[in-house]
């Protein structure tokens, strides 16, 4: 069965392998669905990017370009700078390294599907045109009723996470949520205020919010244009959108004052509320560092008072919740940079899809995310 290859040929700079790393050993399998690389002939049928078979979710610009490493191309395709993810169904994510300018296939006779769904219908996610076999063909994939967005930084956007995007905390949200639409917006090294800080960033996320790509130094190499205005109200609506941010602000050398970072917290919220007025909005809690005091391990928070006084400014209001994160982590789930470990991404995904079934009263589905291709714990019954 030859279903659907994925070409890369849209990318413009050259990708190299990445190591991947499993409690700082180089992991055994780390691209478990490496996909071969092929020519193309004839007999395969190719799609343009303006069918309506393909599914951009996220933020893409008018030449169906996008420069975040969040953004979802969906086919019934999720990608970084050096490794590819891709699902077909709700099977386990799998993962393949990629090289510019070549063409894979990433489903074929070889791909382990029960006879039964040779013949059925399967949605095909990818970060990154697609093309299908003579004997397959592409249909317009399904809309779920219900939307969530992300705002973040790098801790969103799954930095020093074995897979990124894939092992943050934000996509084993959105993804153990099951049949929703979501949009992953964040940004590494982004402000919340809108100012300069890390990595060339010449603006914050109240201002990026607006904006169709990413505003860091890598999307600047291919795209290097000021970034096209992005229409939030031309997308479906969000019915949740969560916001995690802070630890930018809040560092060397930006040290950002709190009445600042209130004003700006309190700008986006009420920017997001006009462009989606059915919206709940979830303030998420930053920590910062955990410090040894005796017997104990004690974690701070950044901008702690601060978030609670938004959620404060809104609370008559009814649509904006807080989430404190205190005692989800511990201090040996983040690494020396107040990054979650894949396990510390895990324990705040697990956490906050409890808070949305019990608060809000969504079901989770199918049942919940686990972050496919990673073992960590003994799983020999002999050991």
């Amino acid at each position: 069965m030859r279903l659907a290859y994925l070409g890369l040929a849209i990318l413009s700079w050259p990708l190299t392998l990445a190591t991947i790393l499993q409690n700082g050993q180089i992991k055994d399998d780390p691209y478990p669905g490496q996909a071969p690389v092929i020519a193309l002939d004839e007999s395969w049928r190719n799609y343009g990017p303006d069918v309506p078979e393909i599914a951009y979710k996220g933020r893409w610009d008018s030449q169906h370009i996008s420069c975040t490493l969040n953004d979802l191309l969906k086919k019934n395709v999720e990608c970084s700078d050096r490794r590819v993810g891709w699902s077909l169904g709700n099977l386990d994510w799998q993962y393949s390294n990629v090289t510019a300018d070549a063409t894979y296939q990433f489903i074929g006779d070889w791909t382990e599907l029960d006879e039964g769904l040779v013949n059925v219908q399967k949605t095909f996610e990818m970060r990154a045109g697609v093309s299908t076999g003579s004997n397959s063909e592409l249909t317009v994939p399904p809309k779920f009723k219900r939307k969530v967005e992300v705002i973040g930084g790098s801790i969103a956007s799954g930095q020093y996470g074995s897979y990124e995007t894939l092992s943050s905390w934000a996509y084993l949200f959105v993804a153990g949520l099951g049949n929703v639409e979501h949009t992953l917006t964040s940004y590494a090294g982004a402000c919340l205020v809108d100012k300069q800080c890390y990595d060339g960033h010449a603006h914050g996320m109240t201002w990026y919010w607006h904006r169709a790509s990413d505003p860091g130094s890598r999307s600047r190499q291919i795209y290097p244009e000021e970034p096209e205005i992005f229409d939030n109200s031309a997308e479906q609506p969000a019915d949740l959108v969560l916001i995690q941010m802070g630890g930018n602000d809040f560092r060397h050398p930006n040290e950002i004052p709190g009445r600042n970072f209130y004003h700006a917290y309190v700008e986006l919220i009420e920017d997001i509320h006009k462009t989606w007025p059915n919206a709940i909005v979830l303030i998420v809690s930053q920590w910062w560092v955990w410090r040894k005091e005796g017997l104990n391990y004690n974690p701070s928070m950044a901008y702690e008072q601060e978030g609670r006084d938004v959620h404060e400014h809104f609370k008559d209001r009814g649509f904006v919740y807080y989430f404190d994160t205190t005692g989800i982590l511990q201090h040996n789930d983040i690494n020396p940079k107040n990054h979650p470990t894949d396990v510390g991404h895990i324990k705040l995904a697990s956490h906050l899809l409890q808070w949305t079934k019990l608060v809000l009263r969504w079901d989770l589905e199918p049942l919940g995310e686990v972050q496919h291709g990673t073992l960590y714990w003994n799983d020999m019954q002999d050991y």
